[in-house]
């Protein structure tokens, strides 16, 4: 996989679990970011995808710990060397693992509530901005994880060139439109991302607007003001 910058969280105040992650690797919020009621993980490198990210929810939920369950996938796996695993767990656990496979500059860094990770990155100075820029960030929790994005940008990104796709996932409720956004165009996805992060607030503004009590008469029912989404 190409170049991958990616943040996992957690915020306590609202027990929200999110992951936010750009790639020039194409589809990158189809292979990489994996949340649930029980943590935030991502899978990235050359080795990654849903052997590691199901098994991974499937273990949490479970009760084991993710360092325990993250260990427990890579002693097995010959690909780990090029693997680069992070995230947190519902206890408050935090793992980072970067394969000596993963191509410099690759590293991870782990704090209290969050990870954040990436390869072929311009200089270590990507992580340490993502970093920073979480911790700086206020207001809703998805727009924290994609703050954090928009700065490894601007901390030089890939050492190649343009992203070709980004993505947030975040596991909470009430399930929000925003909670599940991806971008797959080359040049700009995490800008793209934004915008569709926007679009997103302006349509749940939308589904709470007397414009929708009118239209439906009594009240709104709960299925049409709220989108289940999928995990």
């Amino acid at each position: 996989m190409a170049v991958t910058i990616s943040i996992a969280a957690r915020d306590p105040e609202s027990s929200q679990y999110g992951v936010a992650v750009a790639s020039a690797f194409p589809a990158v919020g189809a292979v990489c970011p994996w949340v649930s009621a029980d943590g935030a993980v991502v899978t990235q490198s050359w080795d990654a995808g849903a052997d590691y990210g199901e098994s991974l929810r499937y273990l949490l939920g479970r009760g084991f710990s993710l360092p325990t369950a993250a260990e427990a996938l890579i002693a097995g796996r010959d690909g780990s060397v090029g693997l680069q695993l992070h995230g947190i767990d519902a206890a408050g656990n935090t793992y980072a693992h970067t394969g000596e496979k993963c191509v410099d500059h690759a590293d991870h860094f782990t704090a209290e509530e969050y990870t954040v990770a990436g390869d072929l990155l311009a200089s270590p100075d990507v992580i340490d901005a993502v970093a920073a820029a979480f911790e700086r960030a206020s207001g809703r929790f998805t727009d924290r994880l994609l703050t954090a994005l928009e700065a490894s940008e601007s901390a030089g990104g890939d050492k190649r060139g343009d992203n070709l796709s980004a993505a947030v996932l975040v596991y909470g409720e009430p399930a929000k439109l925003y909670h599940n956004l991806r971008v797959d165009t080359p040049g700009q996805p995490i800008a793209d991302l934004r915008e569709a992060y926007e679009s997103a607030l302006e349509t749940e503004r939308g589904m709470d607007d007397e414009k929708m009590q009118t239209f439906w008469g009594d009240d709104v029912p709960e299925t049409i003001r709220q989108y289940p989404i999928r995990y």
